[in-house]
């Protein structure tokens, strides 16, 4: 089967390198032509990923008429980019297609994750997301990753998990789809919070506690959204949140270190270099909260820390002084 990966960023040269060791046949998509021409010259690419080396046997293209001629085609663009890139490829794709969201978000005007747009925009398409705990730098190394690939269509999962399978990248099963890909979107929010807490000088200690907490909020939110909570538990859960709130390979922690060092968003993504897309999650995620009445602490202050200018000491000291509390809810059995 041949698969496009549309999106020249980290994460989709890095699951090409997974194909390209696989053996598939693979495809980059790639909008600039200036990147494009820059890789198959040097072998290299000028800005992702940049000391992977290119095998021959991942192709490149700037022709988006490319994924007509793809059996899978794997969404890897920036997430509040999904539905755009959707409406652009609708008409070119087959009809047998299966579309592979690798994407992390949650739209933040509508508040609704990939799944949503894929049914919409191109219901004919069988739809799977791959999540889990996947740095791009450590799986183009080939160090060993899991993941899980999801879809309310088993066969459809089982063709993604034998595309992608090997002996570094290990590919589970799962049918949650919207609970994947609800906590794939929230644990870049907590992702942030953790960085932010790193900048400000706090220890491991309260890294732990708000990590533990927020898994929590983003369960009693996925819950009241209609998720199994078991899904939070998971590769896709507790996982990815571990791995993104830890590490200075997460694009979303590094800007919670700088945010809690004193600099604006604007600063933080010029440094970046790169979408964060825990920067418009915390607008869903905190927005999300509010609608469906789900009490999210954390949530609240991350957000008022990154778009409402509240001095992040403040928000740490009134998070530690609310009213005491038992650790679970009665609600809220998990």
């Amino acid at each position: 089967m041949k698969t496009c990966i549309v999106g020249g960023g980290s994460w989709g040269i890095a699951l090409a390198s997974v194909l390209a060791d696989n053996n598939r046949y693979v495809t980059i998509y790639m909008r600039s032509k200036e990147q494009k021409e820059y890789i198959e010259k040097n072998k290299k690419s000028m800005k992702y990923l940049k000391d992977f080396v290119f095998p021959d046997n991942i192709k490149l293209s700037n022709d988006l008429e490319v994924v007509s001629c793809h059996d899978i085609i794997v969404l890897a663009t920036p997430f509040q980019q999904i539905d755009v890139v959707l409406e652009e490829i609708r008409e070119k794709i087959k009809k047998d297609a299966i579309l592979v969201n690798v994407s992390k978000g949650i739209n933040v005007e509508t508040c609704e994750t990939g799944q949503y747009y894929a049914n919409k925009i191109s219901p004919e398409n069988r739809y799977v997301v791959l999540s889990g705990p996947s740095h791009a730098e450590e799986v183009s190394k080939k160090m060993i990753t899991s993941v899980v690939a999801c879809s309310y269509d088993l066969e459809a999962a089982e063709i993604v998990q034998d595309l992608f399978m090997n002996e570094y990248f290990r590919v589970y099963i799962h049918s949650d789809v919207k609970g994947v890909e609800v906590a794939g979107a929230l644990k870049n929010v907590i992702a942030i919070g953790s960085g932010i807490l790193y900048g400000v000088g706090q220890g491991d200690n309260a890294r732990a506690a708000l990590i533990t907490r927020g898994l929590f909020e983003i369960a009693k939110l996925g819950k009241k959204m209609g998720c199994n909570a078991l899904t939070f538990m998971g590769l896709a859960g507790v996982g990815d949140l571990i791995v993104t709130s830890t590490s200075m390979h997460s694009r979303n922690f590094r800007a919670g270190v700088l945010i809690g060092q004193g600099k604006n968003i604007e600063e933080v993504e010029k440094i970046v270099g790169e979408t964060v897309e825990g920067l418009k999650t915390v607008k869903a995620m905190y927005k999300l909260s509010k609608d469906l009445d789900v009490e999210m602490p954390i949530t609240e202050a991350i957000y008022e820390g990154v778009y409402a200018n509240k001095d992040v000491h403040k928000a740490i000291l009134e998070l530690m002084t609310r009213s005491k509390k038992h650790e679970f809810m009665e609600e809220m059995k998990l």
